[in-house]
Parts: C-alpha cells; sequence; structure tokens
C-alpha cells in the first residue's frame, strides 16, 4: 500500500488480485471514495472496515471488467455506493472460470447510480469529474482533477501503453480517439494514476508511451 497527502485528502494505493489493479482510496474525515475495488484483497478489506463509521462512502468505477469490480458486493453490503457508467452494466457478474479459480467471484450487484460524461464528485479539496472515454469498453470512464493535476485513468491510458480493445464491447478506432481526448486535456504535470502498473507524470508518459507520439 503506498499513502501520499494531498492538503486534506488522503490517497492510498491497493494492488489487488492476481490480475494487480490499482485500487485507489481517497480520505477525509468524514468521507471516502474508493476507485475500482477489483478484489477483497486482505489489506484493502481492513483499511475500507476502518471507514464504515464514515456517512459518505461512494465507490467509482472506471469500467465494469471483473478485476475492477469483483470486490463491489462485498463493499456494498456494508454500506458504499456504486457508481458506474450504465454502457458497462452487460459487463457486471461475468467471471471467466479460468479467473474464479483465484478467488475472483460473479456474486451479483447493481450499481447505486450511473456515471455520466462531466458529472462531478466532491472529496475534501479534491474535485474529481468524469470524463467519458469509451474504447476498452463502452462505458470506460476516467476521473480527473484539474486542479491538483490527478488523473485516474483506469484501462484506458497506462504509462507505456493503452488498453485493450478485443474484450467485449471494445472499439479500436473510439479507444484511440479517448486517448487523443486525453492528451488535449491532461496538463503536463499531472499525475496518471492507472488501472495497473505504475504511476507517471503525463509529461513523461509524453515520451515514453508509443501511442501518444505525434
Amino acid at each position: 500500500m503506498r499513502r501520499t497527502k494531498i492538503d486534506d485528502v488522503i490517497l492510498e494505493r491497493f494492488i489487488v488480485g492476481s490480475l494487480e489493479v490499482n485500487c485507489y482510496l481517497l480520505t477525509t474525515e468524514d468521507s471516502a471514495i474508493l476507485i475500482d475495488p477489483g478484489f477483497a484483497a486482505d489489506e484493502l478489506v481492513e483499511r475500507v472496515e476502518s471507514l464504515n463509521h464514515l456517512e459518505s462512502r461512494m465507490i467509482l468505477l472506471t469500467h465494469g471488467h471483473f478485476d475492477h469490480t469483483t470486490a463491489c458486493p462485498l463493499l456494498q453490503k456494508n454500506g458504499w455506493k456504486v457508481a458506474l457508467h450504465p454502457e458497462d452494466r452487460f459487463l457486471l457478474n461475468r467471471v471467466s472460470p479460468d479467473f474464479a479459480g483465484l478467488g475472483y467471484v460473479d456474486e451479483p450487484f447493481e450499481p447505486s447510480m450511473s456515471l455520466w460524461d462531466g458529472v462531478c464528485f466532491n472529496i475534501g479539496s479534491i474535485t474529481l469529474e468524469v470524463v467519458a472515454t469509451p474504447g476498452h469498453s463502452p462505458g470506460s470512464v476516467c476521473f480527473i482533477e484539474l486542479k491538483r493535476r490527478l488523473a485516474f485513468t483506469g484501462d484506458t491510458l497506462f504509462a507505456e501503453s493503452i488498453g485493450r480493445s478485443d474484450l467485449p464491447g471494445g472499439d479500436e478506432e473510439a479507444l484511440m480517439n479517448s486517448v487523443a481526448k486525453l492528451k488535449g486535456l491532461l496538463n503536463s504535470e499531472s499525475l496518471v494514476l492507472s488501472g495497473h502498473g505504475g504511476r507517471a507524470l503525463f509529461n513523461t508518459i509524453l515520451r515514453i508511451n508509443p501511442f501518444l507520439q505525434d
């Protein structure tokens, strides 16, 4: 687990499951936002349970693939609300038998609310704006905090690559358009926090990611 203090907000990263998904937790004294809880790892569950007294607890999903959503049913039962773009609802509760043996479950759950392009979520001094970035899946989104220059990009953009577009609902042309959209939106000093792999400043990504070369 990696922890960073950003003014009045604590940002923590947990790497969960055999597919090593980055799950991000933002907390203040009275609220919490959890991004992509893909697996009920002991460390994550213990940390999340310590927050069950908070009145405001929200899960934001960058997309509906099981490796980013599997812990949602457990957390939902403990009072966490789940938000997902409606275009990705068809992906829920679809765990391959190959991964079910690794602890991923297909326990049904329904999102509490829908994510739409331009909707904002506030936690302390941080405002996360939903940016629609279809391509990896129809309802893929990123969460962008322009003031603090944070970008939670899910499986749309990684430090040295971009997401797959060959999974159900994927669209290569849409993905490339979404990557171009992010390129035009992010500041060179934006910290990109992706769904897999390490974090990187966007100016570094512009140098090392072949999909962002002009």
